[in-house]
């Protein structure tokens, strides 16, 4: 039933809108300070400038769209690759729709199927997957809440408990009033029939928020820095495609002319940009594909069936004031009517042989509303609404002049040559105190001449910027000419890194600490320096901004541009950070690594040490390094002797020393291809688990690496010789050297030649072999490629909830005997997840070894299943030692320590 009630009456008026302090999530954490709140509003709109489906006369009939309406609405989801993008693209860039998605969490205990990267660094990487998608789904806004993703999860309550059901709402009703959408479009219907509890939650959240959102006593804190309540004026949610209990049909398959393809062709397009999750399968889709949404509340009168989600609303320029609640101002009503007709008079002007003929009616437009703002400042949401306009309708000129603004960072003592055989000046990382420069060029493609005002920087407090031109600004900027201005940049002596702005301390914490409260619900921090032009046509100031980049190799595929970023002088990386030695060893001797990466133009010299534990030594005691160049590394390898162990943790801390700096912190490198390059800092310490495992001596393993993990690592930590084996050794090496051969996670998705050699494996340990394969996806069939039938389904079961009670199906199996006695204590402890990708049936030859289950899940026992064949074993092992072992998880490694021992 639609519930009906009035617009609130009780809204903050806020007449200074600049002032915004982001909330501060718990105590101890830094003060917020204070920003715009429109830093968060259309923070996507000039990213697309370039982008092939905003480009032209196409791009600039989507921008008119978006100009001639003022509606709005906000998609909530839970995960990247959860979203409607079919909906998605058709309201933005068929219908004008300015168009938000939160996405609760980033997606981070998924699995990864382009690299070896897990945990915060899989969700950094999904991160930036979805803003790619962001771009064809035509976005103006992307965030996301703090909380993280634990798992797989199969209910609600567990979520709920996770996470705290008012963390979750708190984050959701403080993006609400943010973003102030019309309408909210709930992707999850707010029950079981969502499955994942992370869905479930979403869509519970969501109807929650869209009240709370509107209640000043709901978290008071955020209306005292500078929030106001916001009431949106429908709520829907996704039912997918069943035909019932709906309100609205959309069809996501209908055809765009300035497209080229439907909405939701278009929008699988950049889902296909997900490659990590494997949504980089592009599937082609033709046809009707109808999406129906049950509305659950209006504040205004609505049918029971609507053609749009808008219906009822009046999303015109002059209706501003419908919305917002006041008398305005006596030429307020005229001016809006000014404003709108101009946008009319472009769209009926639109042509696209000539997009500039446009302008003329943008910029009296523009000029109006500006004067409208002027006069409104006592109606904070309509100066809200009135300034998106201002933002679309400067996008919408830049678009239609073909106006472009770059801004390249090249080393200090670079030059451009222009010539196209020329090398292009590259350049990394920037350092404190470096000097460098940025070169600006603003373009016009139009013959409708523009006046160039003002070309700049915009850079953090601390950094110093200077012109180097000396030449005059143009008086007129055409289709011939461009204008360049250069500049010389100081980075700040106490510049920040380019780090996340949001943090983590354990990886067993659900929820994400901030450093920078002001970024909250970003997708990352904003650039530290952008460069921004000013200039006017017919009279009328615009402003275009851009990101500084830089320009790096990536053969074969050319030079690739890079956002600017900060980074220490000297990285210093530890690796591996988790090392677990058996505490049986006595005098034990590791190898520690130590990563150093000069970030720093020119020479530097100093001494890499460790410092360690009471009654430890290290050889060496110090190692000298000299770096000439940016860009250069080094791995130093120290011997350290740790005459016992106990069960506990120690700390091997690696310290740089460049005259009187002292450098202790590395960073994660995050680099795919077309994805931003973001850095993961860290502490250069490497943590010593000592833990109650023994080995059979002197194994050797062979190791089917699949989409990348360090479960090599963790075994060479028991004591065993690792072997990675390529396509020559599956297809001719003598595998009987192996006293055990595992098959890595998700091998049988990414690895053609293990499909194409499973034969000689299965022989290998029908010969006697110790034959183990670890979590694998529906690519893996197991009917044709295991040593007996089993059964793997499309969507098969996984125990989510790392604590789940665990029985010993087997215990007198001789892999819970030796060399390690397996008991259930050594099921505590573990990480985000028991396993996943359980056999659903399997031959009467197989022991199922383990039984678990989540709350509300039937008992699974295919997760990890053993058989003799012929003279040696074959395993089935989907538990998730992958996940356990770079987090040093003792009965995990016991575990895994007694499969690899299996043999007569």
């Amino acid at each position: 039933m639609v519930r009906m009630c009035k617009l609130p009456t009780g809204r903050l008026s806020v007449s200074a809108m600049t002032a915004f302090l982001v909330m501060t999530l718990s105590a101890g954490l830094a003060a917020a300070q204070s920003s715009d709140p429109m830093d968060k509003v259309m923070t996507l709109a000039g990213d697309d400038r370039n982008f092939e489906g905003d480009r032209g006369a196409a791009g600039l009939w989507q921008r008119l769209l978006k100009l001639n309406t003022t509606a709005s609405a906000l998609h909530t989801t839970a995960h990247p690759d959860d979203e409607n993008g079919g909906v998605l693209t058709y309201l933005s860039r068929g219908q004008g729709v300015r168009m938000s998605l939160l996405t609760l969490n980033r997606g981070e205990s998924g699995a990864n199927a382009i690299g070896s990267e897990l945990f915060d660094g899989l969700g950094i990487i999904r991160t930036e997957e979805l803003l790619l998608s962001d771009r064809y789904y035509g976005l103006d806004d992307q965030y996301f809440s703090t909380v993280i993703d634990y798992g797989y999860s199969k209910s609600l309550e567990e979520a709920l408990e996770k996470w705290g059901r008012e963390n979750v709402l708190r984050d959701v009703v403080r993006v609400i009033r943010i973003n102030r959408p019309l309408v909210i479009i709930s992707r999850f219907y707010g029950g079981p029939r969502d499955g994942h509890g992370n869905h479930q939650t979403a869509g519970v959240i969501s109807q929650e928020a869209y009240r709370a959102a509107a209640d000043p006593n709901m978290f008071p804190e955020q209306i005292r820095e500078g929030l106001r309540p916001w009431q949106p004026l429908k709520l829907y949610r996704g039912i997918g495609r069943i035909n019932s209990s709906w309100n609205i049909r959309i069809n996501a398959g209908e055809y765009s002319p300035w497209l080229g393809k439907s909405y939701r062709q278009f929008a699988s397009d950049g889902l296909a940009l997900q490659r990590s999750q494997t949504s980089g399968r592009l599937r082609e889709v033709v046809g009707e594909y109808p999406m129906f949404y049950e509305r659950l509340y209006s504040e205004v009168d609505a049918a029971d069936r609507e053609t749009d989600f808008f219906a009822g609303i009046d999303t015109s320029i002059t209706g501003i004031f419908s919305i917002v609640e006041g008398t305005p101002p006596d030429r307020v009503p005229g001016l809006l009517a000014e404003v709108e007709d101009n946008v009319e008079a472009a769209m009926q002007a639109f042509s696209v042989a000539n997009p500039s003929a446009t302008v003329p009616f943008l910029a009296r437009g523009l000029k109006a509303l500006r004067e409208t703002i002027g006069l409104v400042g006592d109606f904070p949401d309509a100066v809200f609404m009135l300034r998106v306009k201002e933002t679309q309708f400067q996008e919408a000129i830049h678009t239609a002049l073909n106006v472009g603004l770059s801004a390249q960072a090249i080393p200090g003592d670079a030059q451009i040559d222009n010539s196209p055989w020329a090398s292009t000046p590259t350049m990394g990382l920037v350092v404190a105190g470096q000097t460098f420069k940025v070169i600006t060029t603003l373009s016009s493609g139009s013959s409708l001449s523009i006046v160039p005002r003002e070309v700049g920087l915009r850079a953090p407090r601390g950094w110093t910027v200077d012109s180097t031109s000396s030449t005059q600004m143009a008086s007129m900027l055409g289709p011939d000419r461009g204008l360049r201005r250069d500049f010389s940049v100081q980075v700040a002596q106490n510049a920040d890194y380019d780090n996340r702005y949001f943090y983590r301390d354990s990886i067993q914490e659900s929820r994400y600490q901030l450093r920078d409260p002001q970024y909250i619900h970003l997708p990352a921090r904003p650039p530290a320096l952008t460069a921004y032009a000013r200039y006017s046509v017919d009279g009328v100031a615009v402003e275009i901004d851009s990101v500084v980049q830089t320009e790096e190799s990536n053969l074969p595929y050319g030079l690739v541009k890079r956002q600017l970023m900060v980074a220490p002088a000297i990285a210093v990386n530890v690796e591996p950070q988790m090392r677990v030695v058996p505490m049986a060893r006595r005098n034990a001797a590791i190898e520690v690594d130590v990563e150093l990466i000069h970030n720093k133009e020119g020479d530097t010299q100093g001494t890499l040490s460790l410092q360690v534990p009471d009654g430890w030594s290290v050889q060496p005691e110090s190692r000298d390094f000299t770096f000439s160049q940016a860009g250069e590394r080094q791995s130093l390898t120290f011997a350290v002797q740790i005459p016992r162990v106990q069960a506990q943790d120690y700390e091997i801390k690696a310290v740089a020393r460049v005259g009187g700096q002292e450098y202790t912190q590395g960073y994660q490198t995050i680099r795919h291809r077309d994805l931003e390059t973001r850095y993961i800092y860290r502490d250069a310490v490497a943590t010593v688990r000592g833990v109650d495992v023994e080995i059979e001596p002197g194994l050797q393993v062979g190791y089917v690496m699949g989409v990348g993990d360090e479960v090599p690592e963790g075994i060479s930590q028991l004591g065993a010789s690792v072997r990675l084996l390529g396509s020559d050794d599956l297809a001719s090496a003598d595998l009987s050297r192996f006293d055990a051969i595992v098959v890595g996670t998700r091998a049988y998705a990414v690895r053609e030649d293990l499909i194409t050699y499973n034969q000689r494996l299965l022989d290998y340990a029908e010969q006697g072999g110790n034959f183990i394969v670890l979590y694998n996806t529906q690519e893996f069939k197991p009917e044709r490629w295991a040593a007996y039938r089993a059964t793997l389904p499309r969507r098969a079961e996984e125990v989510s909830e790392e604590d789940s009670p665990v029985r010993m199906l087997a215990p007198d199996h001789p892999a819970f005997q030796k060399p390690n006695k397996i008991t259930l204590a050594d099921f505590d402890g573990w990480v985000e997840q028991r396993g996943s990708k359980f056999f659903s049936e399997w031959d009467d030859a197989y022991t199922a070894m383990i039984e678990t289950q989540d709350r509300q899940q039937d008992p699974q026992r295919g997760g990890w299943v053993t058989a003799r064949y012929g003279k040696g074993y074959y395993t089935y092992f989907a538990y998730a030692f992958h996940r356990q072992s770079p987090y040093g998880v003792p009965g995990a490694f016991r575990i895994f320590a007694n499969l690899l021992s299996l043999g007569d």
